[in-house]
């Protein structure tokens, strides 16, 4: 989890290669597939202030996605619960809010939508213990840690409207120091249900954390053992939001990873291919299917934690992180880069949103609306307003030089 610590170690600077990525380059093996390139050219994005607007005063953790009959949806918590609000007229306005889970003595966060294939929407979320939460930077009296740190998911088949009970995919520890947290989902051409998770109850006597996935081959219903991809030893991976690349291209995990460059967390990206689907093996910090995901990377000792990755309809992958010069995340922005189609060299870095006075940008996310319409989603305060806020941004592609 990214609020305990913000800390990084070594990068390496990418070029891109600009020749055509042939069909006989997806057989390729991973290492050197996920250099390679098919534009040498990447998008830039505009942010419009005009369509600056609040979602939710009091939220937190948005998340947005497109349902099956063209709305869209966005998913956050507010007051300890999880909930969900539609909109008819691309996210311009929208609905009353439809409370999803609550939970006594508990506070729910770390939304997540996943519409499926055939329409039913999963919605994940973390349980967090208040005992725990409240006994989080000291040693909580014996005995009264009692209940475990979750991850929770419940189920829709009306676009949202009503909601199942919840159901527990994974249960950690009962401290915060050994929670699970942040959960993301995904579905594979195949139909396979993933969700994607940063999970530290496997280690009781250090602060490591590991990325965890869970598998559903039935839409949900039930689900696999937890499954290590991804830690890198002494170190804390974490916040992971998993994509589908273009054309077939694999997985493409965005981290954050606090051993990558200097002591602080910095965006890392994580890769397999779809044949492969994670079964090879750990993604250490060593391995060539881990790398550092900006073209221009930031001094050590800047802070870029809590990434979120998302595809353009072209095949150009978005990322957006939180940032910030000192190292921590006191007044952290959001950022925003553009990346190739392997989820490499992102660049052409923007802030969507003017950082005020006092307090910070915090758990971002994106939402591309169209070819040309990108949503950036912050936890910010506007004119003294904190909650969720949401700006869009135009899409421009530069023109290739003969």
């Amino acid at each position: 989890m990214s609020a305990r610590s913000v800390c990084g170690r070594n990068a390496t600077q990418l070029s891109a290669l600009v020749c055509s990525l042939s069909v006989a380059a997806l057989a390729l093996p991973d290492s050197l597939f996920a250099q390679a390139t098919s534009r040498p050219f990447l998008p830039t994005i505009t942010w419009d202030a005009s369509t600056l607007r609040l979602i939710e005063a009091g939220g937190d953790y948005a998340r947005m996605a497109r349902l099956k009959d063209g709305s869209v949806a966005c998913v956050y918590d507010r007051a300890r619960k999880m909930w969900i609000r539609h909109s008819t007229d691309e996210g311009m306005t929208w609905k009353p809010p439809i409370l999803v889970a609550e939970e006594p003595d508990c506070w729910l966060t770390n939304a997540d939508l996943l519409p499926l294939k055939d329409g039913t929407l999963l919605y994940f979320w973390n349980e967090r213990p208040l005992a725990a939460v409240r006994h989080r930077h000291e040693k909580a009296p014996p005995g009264s840690l009692t209940r475990p740190f979750l991850i929770r998911a419940a189920s829709s088949n009306d676009l949202g409207r009503t909601w199942s009970k919840p159901q527990t995919l994974y249960t950690g520890g009962s401290s915060f120091q050994d929670g699970c947290w942040e959960p993301v989902g995904l579905q594979l051409p195949s139909g396979e249900v993933q969700v994607y998770f940063s999970n530290e109850a496997p280690f009781q006597t250090t602060a490591e954390q590991e990325i965890a996935l869970l598998r559903s081959f039935d839409n949900g219903r039930t689900w696999t053992k937890t499954e290590r991809i991804a830690m890198r030893k002494g170190h804390r991976d974490g916040m992971p939001v998993p994509l589908l690349l273009a054309g077939g291209r694999g997985i493409a995990v965005a981290i954050e990873d606090n051993g990558h460059f200097g002591e602080r967390f910095k965006p890392v990206i994580l890769h397999t291919t779809l044949a492969d689907n994670w079964h090879s093996g750990v993604v250490d910090g060593d391995s060539p299917h881990r790398w550092g995901a900006l073209a221009e990377p930031p001094e050590p000792q800047w802070y870029g934690g809590g990434p979120f990755l998302r595809r353009l309809p072209s095949g150009e992958t978005l990322l957006s992180y939180q940032e910030s010069a000192d190292g921590t995340m006191d007044r952290c922005r959001m950022a925003v880069c553009v990346g190739n189609e392997n989820a490499r060299g992102f660049t052409n870095k923007t802030y969507p949103i003017p950082l005020g006075p006092a307090q910070n940008q915090a758990w971002n996310s994106l939402f591309v609306k169209d070819a040309r319409t990108v949503t950036a989603i912050s936890n910010a305060t506007i004119n003294g307003v904190r909650g969720i806020w949401a700006i869009d941004g135009r899409v421009a592609r530069q023109a290739k030089s003969e």
